[in-house]
């Protein structure tokens, strides 16, 4: 049985710069690559996984070797490629919001398909341009978590993109684009030989272990899928190193065209990044505002930090919610070091969020025997955990980037005669609004009035039971802090409204939900009896939807995404800040005469309120503050089988 070497052993070979090691008959150089491809006596060595069985050049796992399933719909397992391609098509057939599109072929022949799921036009449902996003899965053919969570993602986003709320929401508003296999030809190589390998325990290469694409580095044409035929076995170009930022920089890749992570002659060479960059074209690319790969493993979101201040602080305050959906399960890895990734490029030329997200496990060892590489083959009984997890993840980080909550409108009624005294709603379409007050009377000192407040999204998430609750982890925000405010007089006349009498509206009718489950909620009020004639009464409003995000103060400039910030997205004082603010452009007025004209009325808080800090890195155990825990990982990964992003 091959050498195992450990961490430890590891380690000593890059601090004592020691010139490499070797695996069974396989030597390697410190960089993890193979010297002796040739050599008859490593590449022509087979390896099979089994259970228990670790005899000879068996490899047990520990666990019941997965193998791939055919199955439409989702199981405790992987699906085969042929299931998984037909589960796409079925959605795009049968789903009225998925526009289906092949995107370019691989090397050979097969067709690359992308999705573009939500609604048919590009307007969000209030008139502005609806954002998008991109995901990708499996440019690793062997890491079979990310076909699996990309799919049960698009799964999702068409299960859902009716249920009134939170998915009609996303449905609405975000064109979001899947790319489930990009690797196509690498990943039914994996699955003709699911219990199949080559060369050495420690590298394990073709068969269920190939990560890279089928091209020959001479002939330019795929190579073999014979796994018996073992001359071409170590071919291919590494996908997630054929990007132009970072191509062949920071010791993220090698020359050597047997490496693991052979970036290939030049960048974007490949058809399958080519297939890449059109599926961006379905979104629009102007109009992503997030991009995420999907991998395994290790339990991280890889995360390039391009030196944009404004755009990396987004970035990592939207890894950190996304993070916390699952309490933390998944760390934050942010480097600035670019070595041709998908995501390296999405962030530098868009200036958005983006990442390679490694689905778990957080090391080989965790289900069951420990081989370096063996985290790569999750158990059965974990996927189905897996694809929900990863997919509650991605789900937040959309609803966050697909627009920043604003109150859209407000009312007030008598409490007794349920007339209404105030009215007014944002209107307009494009990239501006205007406030529409359609009916503005006095409010009476003394007397009892319900304040009807409508959002332009569901604020609040609804479980499967129709609760409203946190959002996974994320524990739902504390009810909106209402203040009215009489700007003209001391503020110890302005009231602070309790939450005992408000509730979040969830159906439709009088002062019901504006379009969404939890877009609107109502409360009651009185106004003090001591304010005098004449007085307005700013209706100050400081909430945060299902993700934490706190209002945009001004919505007659609408928000959208432009060179790596929000624009449009100010606070109460007029600063755009991405961090959102206090609503005062509701006012109405007293009077003790019912029938007084209002007065001269400005909108505007009173004062301005401190800026909350930005979320936290994550925490010590999670590998916040990560640039070293990152540059670890890249040194000593190419030795646990060069395991990298």
């Amino acid at each position: 049985m091959a050498a195992r070497l450990t961490l430890a052993v590891l380690s000593a070979v890059v601090l004592t710069g020691l010139p490499g090691f070797v695996s069974g008959a396989c030597l390697f150089d410190s960089f993890g690559d193979i010297t002796n491809p040739n050599d008859p006596d490593c590449k022509d060595v087979q390896l099979r996984y089994t259970r228990n069985d670790d005899v000879g050049n068996n490899i047990a796992l520990g666990y019941e070797v997965p193998l791939p399933f055919d199955s439409l719909t989702a199981v405790d397992g992987f699906r085969s490629y042929q299931s998984l391609h037909a589960q796409h098509q079925s959605l795009d057939a049968l789903s009225a919001g998925v526009h289906g599109a092949i995107v370019g072929q691989t090397l050979a022949g097969r067709d690359i398909w992308a999705y573009r799921v939500g609604d048919p036009d590009d307007l969000t449902a209030d008139g502005g341009l609806e954002a998008a996003a991109l995901i990708n899965g499996t440019i690793h053919a062997r890491e079979w978590q990310s076909p699996e969570a990309v799919t049960e993602i698009f799964e999702q986003l068409t299960e859902i993109a009716s249920d009134g709320g939170f998915g009609q929401y996303l449905h609405e508003n975000m064109a979001v684009v899947v790319l489930p296999v990009l690797n196509i030809d690498g990943f039914l190589q994996t699955q003709r030989f699911p219990d199949r390998v080559t060369a050495s325990e420690l590298q394990p290469r073709d068969g269920r272990m190939r990560r890279k694409n089928m091209r020959h580095p001479s002939s330019g044409a795929p190579v073999d899928e014979d796994i018996d035929e073992t001359s071409d076995n170590f071919f291919g170009i590494d996908l997630n190193r054929n990007n132009a930022d970072g191509f062949g920089q920071n010791g993220g890749s090698s020359n050597k065209p047997v490496s693991l992570v052979y970036p290939g002659p030049r960048p974007q060479t490949e058809p399958e990044i080519a297939a890449l960059l059109r599926a961006a074209d379905l979104g629009p690319a102007p109009r992503l505002r997030m991009y995420t790969d999907a991998h395994s493993f290790s339990q991280v979101f890889f995360t390039p930090i391009i030196g944009h201040p404004r755009r990396d602080r987004i970035t990592q305050s939207l890894v950190a919610t996304m993070r916390m959906v699952l309490g933390g399960k998944y760390r934050y890895g942010p480097s600035d070091a670019f070595i041709g990734l998908t995501s390296d490029y999405f962030a530098n030329s868009l200036r958005i969020p983006a990442w390679t997200l490694e689905i778990e496990p957080l090391q080989s060892s965790v289900f069951g025997t420990d081989h370096g590489h063996s985290g790569f083959i999750l158990p059965n009984s974990e996927v189905a955990r897996m694809r929900d997890e990863v997919t509650a993840m991605i789900l937040a980080g959309l609803y966050t980037q697909a627009d920043k909550p604003a109150l859209q409108a407000a009312r007030i009624r008598d409490t007794d005669t349920s007339e209404i005294l105030y009215q007014a709603r944002w209107v307009g379409s494009g990239q501006t609004r205007r406030l529409d007050v359609d009916t503005n009377r006095a409010l009476i000192p003394g007397r009892s009035y319900r304040l009807w407040l409508g959002f332009n999204k569901p604020m609040r998430w609804r479980d499967r039971a129709g609760n409203l609750s946190g959002f996974g982890g994320l524990a739902m925000p504390g009810f909106p802090k209402i203040q009215l405010q009489f700007t003209s007089l001391p503020t110890s006349s302005d009231v602070s409204l309790t939450d005992g009498d408000a509730a979040w509206r969830t159906t439709a009718g009088i002062d019901g939900i504006i379009r969404y489950s939890a877009d609107a909620l109502e409360t009651r009020f009185t106004v003090p009896a001591s304010i005098p004639d004449g007085v307005p009464m700013v209706v100050a409003v400081d909430a945060a939807d299902i993700t934490r995000s706190r209002l945009d103060a001004n919505p007659a400039t609408r928000v959208d995404w432009n060179d790596g910030h929000w624009t449009g997205y100010e606070d109460e004082a007029g600063n755009s800040t991405d961090l959102g603010g206090i609503d005062c452009n509701f006012v109405a007025y007293v009077n003790t005469d019912p029938s007084a004209s209002a007065p001269a009325l400005a909108s505007g808080c009173r004062t301005t309120v401190a800026l909350p800090p930005m979320p936290p890195d994550a925490d010590g155990g999670g590998g916040g503050g990560a640039v070293l825990w990152l540059m670890w990982m890249l040194a000593f990964l190419p030795y646990l089988n060069s395991r990298w992003s």
